[in-house]
């Protein structure tokens, strides 16, 4: 993951503080969240992250997601764990995360909780 981290950085795709925060991240959803960060999903969902970092910073506005989809995530049983889990990693970045992008983090997060629990 460190690795895939430092090649966007060094092709100039994040910056250098969101490469740092996001390794913080990697270490926050593994060590203390204890999802699977090192899957597919994990490694989907950090690439994602650093890439709406980005994209926010620069302004850039995303299509938002599918509000029934939105509305699955808020009606599910594990909705406060995943709202306190994006606070928690967003307090790595200065960036003002555009509304839009959000959602689809909140959908990654969703994601990964739902193959951690099934890898109970």
């Amino acid at each position: 993951m460190e690795n895939r981290l430092n090649l966007l950085c060094e092709a100039g795709i994040i910056d250098q503080d969101i490469c740092r925060g996001m390794m913080q991240v990697v270490r926050q959803l593994d060590e203390q969240w204890h999802l699977p960060v090192f899957s597919e999903q994990g490694e989907i969902a950090v690439t994602h992250m650093a890439n709406a970092l980005m994209r926010s910073r620069r302004g850039e506005v995303i299509e938002p997601l599918d509000e029934e989809f939105m509305a699955e995530i808020v009606g599910s049983a594990c909705w406060e764990d995943i709202h306190q889990l994006h606070h928690a990693l967003m307090q790595e970045f200065d960036v003002a995360l555009h509304a839009n992008e959000k959602g689809y983090l909140l959908a990654n997060w969703y994601g990964l909780w739902g193959a951690a629990q099934q890898a109970v």
